[in-house]
């Protein structure tokens, strides 16, 4: 990298400084730089990981230094794996601040994409909101934003700022795939990072979804309605989880739009919080087997009820929310969902 005053020659590697000339700047550092002098400060964002069947949307908003330029520097999907993450600690070193919005799968199914792209784009630019006289966002435009703001299409090759941003939420995105894949060895998502590559399908297909996989998108929404696939199995490894993933599924297809999974207060946790036709659920997630349905509930005694209870009126405070609300249970076996009223 350079700033706009120095650059090393090509071939010059550790020789004395030259002046850069305005024609060795690159003309993404150009284009920013006519921005900055009609707008003032500018922010580029962009996201990555609108198209794999699972893992999260990650945007990201990001302020670059005015001087810094770089001649690699470029939209990100034009970089290897290994180039994006040597560029990513020099734009971090020259970002004036960088912020992220992060999406996750479950979010995406409950409110699809363009409710999801919208979403992360106001999350990465809220930090960066009252320093930002102009945002530069690359693609098509997204409504709702309310902030100054200029789309443009293929703007991580014309933008260094948006290239810097394109290529933090890719690295940010990647290694959130290859936690995933710890977690979830089986899929190979250190590999394609929950792109539905043939591979990937065919195991999503052969031993179902897990629980960062969006089912929503096709395929997978159409194996899972014609029953080609089943759903994560309940001997997983991390059973809690799973079952919280089906139940949330389940209540999806039903018309309820999920709030929140794992909301977590000082009186404990609430698996899940949902909102249909105006009222608003807390869920107590439980799984079991076949036949032992009864003892499950049970398990959901007066002291549990009443931290959940407890948790429910710290979420309704948080949020502000003042209206109808109500508490049950779900009951996952291994091929079927039950809701139960709680009193």
């Amino acid at each position: 990298s350079c700033s706009t005053s120095e650059r090393k020659p090509a071939g010059q590697q550790g020789s004395k400084s030259a002046e850069c000339s305005r024609s060795k700047l690159s003309e993404r550092f150009l284009f920013d730089q006519s921005y900055r002098l009609e707008y003032g400060v500018i922010a580029g964002l962009d996201e990555a990981g609108r198209g794999p069947v699972a893992g999260p949307l990650v945007a990201c908003a990001v302020v670059m230094r005015e001087d810094f330029d770089h001649e690699v520097l470029n939209d990100s999907k034009k970089l290897t794996d290994r180039v994006r993450r040597q560029l990513k600690p020099v734009i971090e070193d020259a970002a004036r601040q960088i912020s992220l919005g992060i999406v996750s799968s479950s979010e995406i199914d409950s409110n699809r994409m363009a409710w999801a792209v919208r979403t992360s784009f106001k999350r990465a630019m809220a930090p960066l909101i009252q320093r930002t006289d102009m945002f530069l966002i690359d693609g098509n435009s997204v409504s709702g934003l309310d902030v100054p703001a200029r789309f443009l299409v293929k703007g991580d090759s014309k933008s260094l700022s948006i290239a810097a941003a394109s290529v933090i939420a890719k690295v940010t995105r990647d290694d959130m795939m290859i936690e995933a894949h710890r977690r979830y060895p089986q899929y190979g998502f250190d590999r394609h990072k929950g792109y539905g590559t043939a591979e990937h399908l065919k195991i999503i297909k052969n031993i179902g979804p897990s629980p960062v996989h969006r089912m929503s998108f096709a395929p997978l929404s159409r194996w899972y309605q014609t029953g080609q696939m089943s759903l994560f199995p309940l001997d997983a490894p991390d059973t809690g989880k799973a079952a919280e993933y089906r139940a949330a599924l389940f209540y999806s297809n039903l018309g309820f739009t999920v709030l929140e999974r794992n909301w977590f207060s000082s009186s404990g946790e609430i698996d899940l919080i949902l909102k249909k036709r105006g009222v608003v659920y807390f869920v107590e997630v439980k799984s079991t087997l076949s036949g032992r349905e009864k003892q499950a509930l049970q398990k959901i005694d007066t002291v549990k009820l009443a931290r959940i209870r407890n948790a429910a009126e710290e979420w309704m405070a948080a949020t502000g929310y003042t209206g109808e609300c109500a508490l049950e249970a779900v009951l996952v076996t291994a091929d079927s969902a039950v809701r139960y009223p709680v009193q």
